[in-house]
């Protein structure tokens, strides 16, 4: 990114760290479920109240943990989000193991079976928060802090390739490894991807330890004085809302809430049981669109920092969800009136992503750039908050809407999400008060 040699080293690091992070993350994310529908007897309504629970306590919680972010030193902060993962992620495993030996699924649910059950929600819950307080540590607070404002949008671009890698990669690995089992050691293959995720967890702590010592601007810390220790947890999840209203980015990251109230993705559960069972894809099929899908999304992050740094942050950010919508509605039309046996209306959702890829960069980059130090934790860990609050309403309309017949619904409620997403932000941008924050 033409910057010295030891801000290059650096940024190799965080990258890294990044990568850790996120193969094992999304390798748990795959591998989870599925050994919960095997253990449960294809009990899936379980596994998904489980998912729904665990979700909605992330929703809730993050804000009130993403404070610790405000509240103590970076690298203490950083060590607080792996600690977290780790004891989460042991007591998930040790618990579903149990699940897995001593209390085999009839079709009741005795006693100590739901006591395993609500000890994998709370983990669950854990882990979430441990992961979104290093997300939001990292990228919304380290990142700004070491990268220079003009490579930033090269940097996150390298981020977000990653996280894509990661997307496609670790499930495929998560899904080989799965596959092992000998007698003498049960879920042999989900006790490797779990060992996997703590194992990775040493390098990468290193890994921001090297960066902190080698950051003097991660060492300038920015805490605030911790005044409101005696506080309750509500009020301080009240507070965190109030000052969310407060940025002056506020509009972007509402916008880009309304992206995630769609069924719209290659990889979304939703969309591929539809194809899957109303239109009767075939698993190869839906496999090559769920990798076409991380190829148009890798193409965003190719372009959008050329079209940044022509055009400016504020103005290509606005192309980018312009061009979302835009493929949405010619998608939604194409699905009324389908061509080709509908894989026109597949094409322009792939379309869309380059869209929905390009503006979630502009995005990142406008929290970086505009929320001040000192509060970044609960701003961002708000805006978490909002897209998995989107996310919760989306699978609440798909349980309701869950036959093919009724899905056109939701293909109806996501266009207007998405367009309304669209129309939020260009209308921010447009503002002359929102210009000279990018002047």
């Amino acid at each position: 990114f033409g910057l010295n040699q030891n801000l290059i080293a650096i940024n190799r690091k965080l990258l890294v760290s990044r990568f850790l992070t996120r193969s094992g993350d999304q390798a748990w994310d795959f591998a989870l479920p599925l050994t919960l529908v095997f253990i449960l007897s294809n009990r899936i309504d379980i596994v998904a109240a489980i998912y729904l629970l665990s979700k909605l306590g992330s929703v809730l919680f993050q804000p009130w943990a993403a404070r610790f972010i405000d509240r103590a030193p970076r690298l203490r902060t950083a060590a607080l989000g792996v600690t977290l993962q780790v004891v989460s992620l042991a007591v998930v495993t040790l618990t579903t193991f149990v699940l897995y030996k001593y209390f085999k699924l009839p079709s009741e649910l005795n006693f100590p079976t739901q006591v395993c059950l609500f000890v994998i929600v709370i983990g669950s819950i854990l882990t979430n928060l441990g992961s979104g307080i290093m997300e939001i540590a990292v990228g919304n607070d380290w990142v700004p802090a070491i990268v220079e404002q003009n490579h930033l949008p090269a940097f996150n671009s390298r981020m977000r390739q990653l996280d894509l890698f990661c997307e496609v990669g670790a499930p495929i690995v998560a899904g080989a490894l799965l596959i092992l089992s000998v007698p003498e050691v049960p879920l042999l293959g989900f006790l490797s991807i779990a060992a996997w995720n703590v194992i990775s967890f040493v390098p990468e702590i290193y890994l921001l330890k090297s960066v902190f010592n080698s950051s003097p601007q991660l060492q300038k810390d920015f805490v605030q004085q911790n005044e409101d220790s005696k506080k309750g947890i509500f009020s301080k999840l009240f507070e965190g809302w109030s000052e969310f209203r407060k940025q002056a980015c506020l509009p972007a990251m509402v916008a880009y809430a309304f992206l995630w109230l769609s069924v719209l993705s290659p990889h979304g559960v939703l969309l591929t049981s539809f194809l899957n069972g109303g239109w009767h894809l075939s698993e190869a099929s839906l496999g090559l669109f769920r990798g076409l899908g991380a190829i148009f999304g890798l193409l965003a992050t190719i372009i959008f920092p050329r079209v940044s740094r022509s055009l400016g942050l504020r103005i290509s950010t606005g192309i980018f969800i312009a061009f979302q919508a835009l493929m949405v509605a010619l998608a939604l039309v194409f699905f009324i009136f389908p061509i080709a046996n509908g894989f026109v209306f597949l094409a322009f959702i792939l379309l869309s992503r380059i869209g929905l890829y390009g503006f979630s960069l502009g995005e990142i980059e406008i929290r970086q750039r505009l929320i001040p130090e000192g509060v970044r934790g609960i701003i961002n860990g708000t805006a978490n908050s909002l897209t998995g609050l989107a996310t919760v309403l989306l699978f609440a309309f798909g349980s309701y809407y869950s036959t093919p017949n009724t899905f056109p619904i939701l293909i109806w409620i996501s266009t207007v999400s998405v367009i309304c997403g669209s129309i939020i932000y260009i209308y921010w941008a447009a503002k002359k008060s929102t210009v000279r924050y990018f002047k």
